[in-house]
C-alpha cells in the first residue's frame, strides 16, 4: 500500500533490501536484491594504526556473505513476527572464494 514501506537493516549488506510493507492492508516482510552496484566501507582496524578504511564495490544482484546473513536475519525476524514474506528473487549469483569468506569471518 502506498506509503507503508519501511526499510530495516539498511546500514549494512546493501546488496539486499529488506523491509516491511502492507499489501491490501496485510502487513508483510519483503526481501529483494539491489540491482545496482554498491560501495561498501571496510573500516580500519582500531588496534592497528597502519590500516586504513577501504572502499570496495559490490555488484548488484549478487549474494555476498554479508547479504546472505542479512537475508537470513530478516527471514528470522519476519517469522518471529508471523509476517507473510515476499521474496523478489532476482539474484544472478553468489559470491564465493577465499577473499569474501576471509573478510566475513576473520576481519
Amino acid at each position: 500500500d502506498k506509503g507503508s514501506w519501511v526499510e530495516c537493516l539498511n546500514n549494512w549488506a546493501k546488496t539486499v533490501i529488506t523491509g516491511r510493507a502492507r499489501l491490501g492492508g496485510i502487513p508483510m516482510g519483503v526481501i529483494c536484491p539491489e540491482t545496482r552496484s554498491v560501495e561498501c566501507e571496510d573500516p580500519a582496524d582500531p588496534a592497528n594504526l597502519d590500516t586504513e578504511t577501504k572502499l570496495t564495490q559490490q555488484a548488484g544482484q549478487v549474494w555476498f556473505p554479508d547479504s546472505a546473513y542479512k537475508t537470513a536475519q530478516a527471514i528470522k525476524d519476519f517469522n518471529r513476527e508471523e509476517l507473510p514474506l515476499i521474496i523478489f528473487a532476482n539474484w544472478r549469483g553468489f559470491s564465493g572464494g577465499m577473499r569474501g569468506l576471509f573478510k566475513s569471518f576473520f576481519l
